[in-house]
């Protein structure tokens, strides 16, 4: 099946892989895609991300693999929301058989140079290492607590012989970047990311009206959470599966609407809702939901796309 998202970039060749970790036993191998994604957040400009390499562990005793990409690859995150997503890999030849996990490791340190003499005015990412950009602000380092040991870790999987596995990681921004006391200018990146299959998962997009995202004071965004009659009710931050941003169809024009997409989404049965309210911020009780136009409940089937619109 066709995945949905759209890549730009590939940085990693066929066969890398198995030049680093040597053959499998039985010498059959397999297809392996990686991308990432994001469901955005609001306020800043920039998230630059520099990914650095992967590893795979093979079940069983064996080590892990490791491959170093052919140069780090620093991305905004903010590039690529809903069904777009950025390759890291694509295709790359690896040994058939399961996986115990799959790691990303991220330039992330305390303390580093990431985003130096960066700022909202220029588009692309810099440097090697990670950092945030506020809106119309300057740079602030990013960095994983024990990133730099332990990287971004995934569940296991399988890659058959002679056939193709194809990955996204999946961001959530909002509850991934802190800022603590006393870091200053560090910020903390603690990624609230899934992996998921691509040929798992559809995507669901709609419009809002211009009275609902330019109300004053609203940070428009739209939730999605599990099929459980919670939204508008009595939820949480963990609760919600995915969000988007609301953006206007037309940047010079916001009369003419507003949409949102978010895609990777599991196959299920879900809920959907618009709020002014990042729930990042607001105790789950005050926010003030409005449901779609159709119902706030939909049904997602691998490789399609759901609409809900608001009015």
């Amino acid at each position: 099946m066709k995945a949905i998202f759209q890549g730009i970039f590939v940085f990693a060749a066929s066969a890398g892989l198995v030049a680093c970790g040597g053959s499998s036993s039985s010498g059959e191998t397999g297809l392996l895609s990686l991308s990432v994604s994001d469901d955005p957040i609001h306020e800043i400009d920039k998230v630059c991300i520099a990914f650095k390499a992967i590893e795979l562990k093979p079940a069983g005793d064996g080590p892990a693999r490791r491959v170093e990409l052919p140069e780090i690859a620093n991305i905004n995150l903010l590039d690529f929301q809903g069904m777009n997503a950025f390759p890291l890999l694509f295709e790359a030849e690896v040994d058939a058989g399961e996986y115990a996990w799959m790691r990303l490791i991220i330039n992330a340190i305390e303390g580093d140079n990431g985003g130096t003499g960066d700022s909202s005015e220029s588009p692309e990412c810099t440097g090697d290492a990670s950092y945030i950009v506020p809106k119309g602000g300057t740079a602030h380092n990013l960095y994983i607590p024990s990133g730099a040991q332990s990287g971004l870790k995934f569940g296991g999987f399988t890659v058959l012989a002679n056939e193709s596995v194809d990955f996204t990681a999946e961001w959530d921004l909002m509850l991934s970047i802190a800022e603590p006391p006393g870091l200053h200018p560090d910020v903390i990146l603690k990624p609230h990311v899934k992996l998921v299959d691509n040929n798992e998962v559809g995507a669901l997009r709609g419009s809002v009206s211009t009275e609902l995202a330019n109300a004053p004071e609203c940070a428009p965004a739209v939730y999605v959470f599990a099929n459980s009659d919670t939204a508008g009710s009595d939820i949480g931050v963990s609760d919600r599966v995915a969000s988007a941003m609301v953006n206007p169809v037309n940047d010079a024009d916001p009369s003419l609407g507003f949409q949102y997409e978010i895609g990777f989404l599991l196959a299920g049965s879900y809920e959907v809702a618009f709020s002014c309210d990042e729930l990042t911020t607001v105790d789950p009780a005050d926010v003030t939901w409005v449901d779609a136009v159709e119902g706030n409940t939909f049904d997602i089937v691998a490789g399609g796309i759901e609409e809900r619109n608001f009015q």
